[in-house]
C-alpha cells in the first residue's frame, strides 16, 4: 500500500475529484444497521476471559425477561456487563465513564 505522506497536493486533490461510482453498493438502511452485531475479537482482549462461578442478586423481572429469550441466557448478560465494562475502560468504545451514586446491599 502507499502511504499517502508521500502523495503530492495535487494527487490528493486529484483523487478527491474523481468520480466514484457507488451504485453496486448496497445502501445503509435503518433496518439493515439494526440487524448488525457489534463483535469484539478475542485478539482485542488484553487478557482471555475466563468464566467464573459466582453467585449473585438479580431483580427477578431482569432474571425473568433473559430467561423469557431462550437458552444463552447468562451468556446474554455477561456480554451487556462487557458492553457496560468496556464503555468505562475504554474510550475508543465511545463511553465516558459515570460515577457511581449508588452502593450494593
Amino acid at each position: 500500500m502507499v502511504d499517502n505522506e508521500d502523495w503530492t497536493d495535487k494527487e490528493l486533490e486529484e483523487m478527491r475529484s474523481r468520480n466514484i461510482d457507488f451504485s453496486d453498493i448496497p445502501e445503509l438502511t435503518p433496518q439493515f444497521l439494526q440487524t448488525l452485531k457489534r463483535v469484539v475479537p478475542r485478539e482485542h482482549y488484553k487478557v482471555v476471559p475466563v468464566k467464573k462461578a459466582i453467585s449473585i442478586k438479580l431483580d427477578a423481572d431482569v432474571l425473568e425477561y433473559y430467561k423469557s429469550k431462550g437458552k444463552g441466557y447468562q451468556t446474554r448478560i455477561n456480554r451487556i456487563l462487557r458492553a457496560e465494562m468496556l464503555k468505562e475502560t475504554a474510550p475508543v468504545y465511545g463511553g465516558e465513564q459515570e460515577e457511581e451514586n449508588e452502593h450494593d446491599s
